[in-house]
């Protein structure tokens, strides 16, 4: 079973930095001056892929300006693409890259480094079975459903809800179908158009840390767990 991963090195707003790049890079690098581009040696995202060895191609979707500088360096471990205007665009453009021989597609964004390794392969083992599968945690806060004037309609019930993570892992065939089709603004994930086209997607718990770094306080704390 050969598989490919697509890994998303996102652009993301800070509230206490002004126009800083989140992405799959060094955390130390990021923490100390989270506007530049810092180097990827410590990249864990990208390791926990390669360190599995049926995965067979790993494609790291990166900023234009950085491009050319990454291709240069690291042309033997992974391949590099330049992202879009959006998320859907920059995996659109990873999955002109994957192989014809490629059965699963696993995407992950990098502004998850912690991802591990067994959970990865945990989502890879439900996806062969169900063809589609994608990590998540227990929604741990009580959930309100608000009208348009923010008025509480109902509390839903928590058991059932899940908060969706990555990586997704899918049958190639299955995300090159979704991704033909036109997508719309209000799609916030890719198992979502995996949905869209009437599969059932699986949902694995994870059983490590994988928070999105997004914030300070996220960039502290993944920090501290990489040095544990």
């Amino acid at each position: 079973m050969r598989n490919a991963a697509i890994i998303v090195a996102a652009f993301v707003f800070l509230a206490s930095f002004r126009t800083a790049r989140i992405s799959f890079f060094d955390i130390k690098g990021l923490a100390a001056s989270c506007t530049a581009i810092k180097s990827i040696s410590s990249l864990t995202s990208v390791n926990a892929f390669l360190s599995i060895k049926n995965f067979k191609q790993i494609i790291v979707v990166v900023p234009s300006n950085i491009l050319k500088s990454l291709i240069a360096k690291y042309k033997t471990s992974f391949e590099c693409v330049s992202g879009g205007k959006e998320r859907f665009d920059s995996v659109k453009n990873g999955l002109a890259l994957v192989r014809d021989d490629i059965d699963f597609i696993a995407v992950h964004d990098a502004a998850r480094p912690l991802i591990s390794k067994k959970d990865i392969l945990a989502v890879l083992k439900e996806a062969k079975k169900t063809k589609a599968a994608t990590a998540v945690e227990k929604t741990k806060d009580t959930i309100k459903l608000v009208t348009n004037n923010n008025k509480i309609l109902k509390t839903l019930n928590r058991g059932f809800l899940r908060n969706t993570q990555t990586p997704q892992i899918f049958k190639s065939t299955l995300l090159k179908k979704a991704y033909s089709k036109k997508i719309s603004t209000n799609i916030t994930d890719d198992s979502q158009l995996i949905e869209n086209l009437k599969i059932k997607v699986s949902a694995v718990e994870t059983k490590f840390p994988n928070f999105k770094v997004t914030t300070k306080q996220d960039f502290a704390l993944a920090e501290k767990l990489l040095k544990s």
